[in-house]
């Protein structure tokens, strides 16, 4: 068995993912193209040591913000690693938004050169059996307070994350590009004010998570789970009597 858990950011992945690998004996695999990097840790909402209660994560931090990567590299360490955790009798659980790097990883999606995010169109077919989509969802409202909510709270660590980038000449990609940083560069250049600066990073990253729910829904076939957040338990055994299901189901 291999699961994804998907949806947008913010919703909660991170935690049903945890609890998932504690259930079937898992090893999460990250599939966020921002947590790949050393470094970022509060814009991504990177999970953290206490977070991941010993459960072992991979492709998480792995690159220096200098380092290029992209969809094709993640495809072949994403591979390795599904490989390894099944060949140790364990659960893959790749987990997070970035849409094309999951393709990538568990489709026959093939790239016309290693530096190419993308291919043409394809017929794809799933590489593996026995793969669940998981998606977390909740009503617009509610996913765009949590996602302003977040903000705020990370605000300050977020400023002392970046700062030691922005005294510098800011070169590196996930820093002038991801969402969460990029906003801030011309905070720190003086063009505009943090409140600005706080309410793009706000807009792109409710925007984002608008298009992560239409590539999602477009591109894989997937069974979505409306979160509860009053109480995260009743979530949790819903996606577990879900997959004890088909799994029954399916033998």
């Amino acid at each position: 068995m291999i699961l994804a858990i998907v949806g947008p950011t913010g919703v909660g992945k991170t935690k049903l993912s945890i609890k998932l690998a504690q259930i079937y004996n898992g090893e999460i695999i990250n599939c966020d193209a921002m947590q790949v990097y050393k470094h970022l840790n509060v814009g991504t909402a990177k999970v953290s040591e206490e977070e991941m209660e010993h459960i072992p994560h991979h492709l998480l931090s792995i690159k220096e913000l200098d380092e290029e990567y992209n969809a094709y590299l993640f495809q072949q360490d994403a591979r390795e690693k599904i490989k390894d955790i099944l060949n140790r009798g364990k659960v893959p659980i790749l987990v997070g938004g970035t849409g094309y790097y999951l393709k990538a990883a568990l489709y026959d999606y093939q790239f016309n050169k290693e530096n190419d995010d993308f291919s043409s169109k394809q017929n794809l077919k799933l590489l593996y059996k026995d793969v669940y989509f998981i998606g977390l969802t909740t009503d617009r409202k509610t996913l765009y307070d949590r996602i302003n909510k977040r903000f705020d709270q990370m605000l300050v660590p977020l400023l002392d994350e970046i700062k030691p980038y922005m005294c510098k000449e800011v070169t590196s990609k996930p820093l002038k590009f991801g969402i969460g940083y990029k906003e801030f560069i011309p905070f720190f250049n003086n063009e505009i004010t943090l409140e600005e600066a706080v309410a793009k990073a706000k807009q792109n990253s409710c925007n984002y998570a608008k298009r992560q729910y239409t590539w999602f829904n477009n591109q894989m076939n997937i069974t979505w789970f409306n979160v509860n957040y009053d109480d995260f338990q009743k979530t949790i055994d819903e996606v577990v009597n879900y997959l004890e299901k088909v799994n029954y189901e399916k033998d």
